[in-house]
């Protein structure tokens, strides 16, 4: 197994990157699996050779080029097709790759994997799926950033694939699934999570009705389904709170002194606190609905999280997550063309 990884997205690249390939690596001791790194091969030899590695399990794939953070991701298959995200991407096209990662832009890696990868038989819309955690474990959010507008059918595909990535990397056998909107009732919400709320009860085991955000951290479901436009405020609230709870809190434990002196008793509590709630713990989102793995890191992204994203991607690959996507999608092409014709009607 290869996955190709993109060297030079990111904001720590290609130390941080590097860094957790070899990570990986030392973690991860099978042979079979091998880490290509794409991007400038003179800046990447000089990286390496700062570790001790086997030669057998790293491949150097030189790319004269690099996406900025700010480029236009539309067109970038075209207008930047020698830089490392697009080569990483052609890797897994041409079969020379199992899978692909990118820290870097997280557009341009959509736009170039929808392009190059093509999507699932019948899917319409693949969509981002990070995991979430949460005290009673965690839940899968899907979708979390690819679409803004979509239909209630693609919310019954998101929730076929992420149920199908649930069962695959949590070990959920019987993920249960919740709708998120503004209230419990079946009546709540928009015309969309209507509608979506019917197919959902109608075609997805174990679906647990709607999930309203405050209880999202309560264990309601192990798989949460939205439109991008409302999981990516979702995610980005969360970790906007995560941050600034934490700053928060030590500031009020500077104006408390006694408490200062509790804080060894703590330590470990609030250690084991910080490993739940860091997302670098859990890697990268995939894109699901793609044809092949592709993982999307976020941009300041450690050499934990490339470690941790190399190990969710192996993990995807090797439990043939694709196939068992493909084949829900299909049980459920009936709704889809449904759909489609009322829509067009």
């Amino acid at each position: 197994m290869r996955i190709a990884l993109d060297a030079m997205g990111g904001d720590h690249a290609p130390e941080q990157i590097v860094e957790g390939t070899f990570d990986f690596l030392r973690e991860v001791p099978d042979q079979d699996i091998t880490v290509v790194l794409v991007g400038h091969q003179d800046v990447l030899r000089e990286t390496v050779r700062k570790y001790s590695f086997d030669p057998h399990r790293i491949h150097i794939v030189h790319a004269s080029d690099t996406v900025a953070m700010d480029e236009k991701p539309a067109r970038i298959v075209k207008t930047k097709p020698e830089s490392s995200l697009v080569r990483a991407v052609k890797l897994v096209q041409s079969n020379e790759a199992s899978g692909v990662i990118s820290a870097g832009n997280t557009g341009a890696l959509l736009s170039a994997s929808l392009f190059l990868l093509k999507r699932i038989p019948g899917v319409r819309r693949p969509a981002l799926c990070p995991f979430i955690p949460t005290p009673g474990g965690g839940f899968v959010l899907c979708d979390a950033g690819a679409n803004v507008d979509v239909r209630a059918s693609d919310l019954v595909q998101f929730a076929v694939m992420a149920r199908a990535y649930s069962i695959h990397l949590f070990d959920h056998p019987q993920p249960r699934t919740g709708l998120l909107n503004i209230g419990t009732e079946p009546g709540k919400g928009n015309e969309l999570t209507l509608k979506a709320h019917d197919l959902l009860a109608e075609h997805i085991p174990d679906f647990v009705g709607n999930v309203e955000p405050r209880d999202l951290f309560i264990g309601k479901a192990d798989v949460v389904v939205c439109d991008g436009f409302v999981g990516n405020i979702l995610v980005k609230f969360g970790e906007g709170l995560i941050k600034n709870l934490t700053e928060w809190a030590k500031e009020k434990l500077k104006r408390h002194p006694i408490a200062l002196f509790s804080l060894p008793l703590m330590r470990p509590a609030l250690k084991d606190l910080a490993h739940d709630m860091d997302h670098e713990e859990y890697g990268g989102w995939p894109l699901l609905g793609l044809n092949s793995v592709a993982i999307v890191c976020h941009g300041s992204s450690s050499a934990k999280a490339i470690k941790n994203a190399l190990k969710t991607a192996t993990r995807c690959v090797s439990e043939n997550l694709i196939n068992s996507i493909a084949t829900g999608i299909n049980a459920h092409l009936d709704i889809s063309q449904e759909d489609h014709a009322l829509a067009t009607s």
